[in-house]
């Protein structure tokens, strides 16, 4: 095993946040290939991505609305593979946590990353009941923090702004965790479900959004996605997770009209989405 410890320093509206120190421990459990892996599930109306970089480091973004998360890592991961190095849940929205309370429960979370917002909800209180009993470390997630999968592939957290441990919001999703995936010349950026006036706070605070890839906000709801917010991060690639048929009518044509030019794939129409990235190009595979 080793360690990464970041110093990394951020600058975000207008103000330096200095990056908190995270511990990676890496475990070598599966031979090593050149290529970061992105895998978009298809696992109906919500959100679940998990990400497998070349030194075998595994991490899971947000799980789901139920136990199809299981099924989904059960055909991505070995038999024997039950540990997941990092799981980050971005907010805690029922489309988000519910699968990864099903995680917590069957597979060994080494640390979790979460904004500490809490829910008078079911799923919430067992998360937080997991998370004690089985003593799993965690981090609040703060603007500046930065994770090292291994020394070429780092996460950079963007958002939120400030430490939201313990609060209550009317609104979890404009507190979503935002971050990029950077490895080489290849940049992921995940967003939660943010809306737009995080959108426009990030689009306005200097940050180098930049990416080659995007994660749609939202399942693709007209609250998100601006045309402002999308000229700063500038895809080539976008993916939207929402469920087929839905009720909510994701991805909103608006969106779909605003993200011309980009090369759209959907899990509602192409299922499971795998990304390769060797840090400089891309490689994107569909299961439909």
């Amino acid at each position: 095993m080793f360690y990464f410890i970041s110093h990394h320093k951020y600058r975000i509206l207008g103000g330096l946040a200095i990056g908190m120190i995270l511990v990676w421990l890496a475990v070598f459990t599966q031979a090593q290939t050149p290529f970061l892996e992105v895998d978009f599930f298809d696992i109906g109306q919500g959100d679940a991505i998990f990400i497998e970089a070349p030194n075998g480091n595994q991490v899971l973004i947000d799980g789901g609305p139920d136990e199809t998360i299981l099924e989904k890592l059960g055909q991505e991961l070995s038999f024997y593979d039950r540990s997941i190095d990092l799981v980050i849940l971005t907010h805690p929205e029922a489309d988000h946590i519910n699968g990864l309370v099903e995680v917590l429960k069957n597979y060994q979370v080494e640390h979790i990353l979460y904004t500490g917002v809490t829910r008078d909800t079911s799923a919430y209180q067992e998360w937080s009941r997991l998370i004690s009993q089985k003593g799993i470390p965690f981090t609040i997630a703060q603007a500046g923090q930065v994770i090292y999968l291994s020394p070429q592939i780092k996460l950079v957290v963007l958002w939120p702004s400030q430490d939201l441990s313990g609060q209550r919001l009317k609104n979890n999703n404009n507190a979503s965790i935002v971050f990029q995936l950077v490895y080489g010349q290849s940049q992921f950026l995940f967003t939660g479900d943010i809306e737009k006036e995080t959108e426009r706070e990030l689009a306005n605070s200097g940050i180098d959004l930049v990416s080659d890839v995007l994660k749609v906000a939202h399942h693709g709801s007209k609250t998100s996605t601006t045309e402002d917010f999308l000229s700063k991060v500038n895809p080539k690639v976008a993916v939207i997770s929402a469920g087929r048929k839905n009720p909510y009518g994701h991805p909103h044509q608006s969106v779909i009209e605003r993200l011309e030019g980009v090369k759209v794939y959907g899990t509602y129409q192409d299922g499971d989405i795998e990304i390769l990235s060797d840090g400089q190009s891309l490689l994107v595979r569909t299961s439909e």
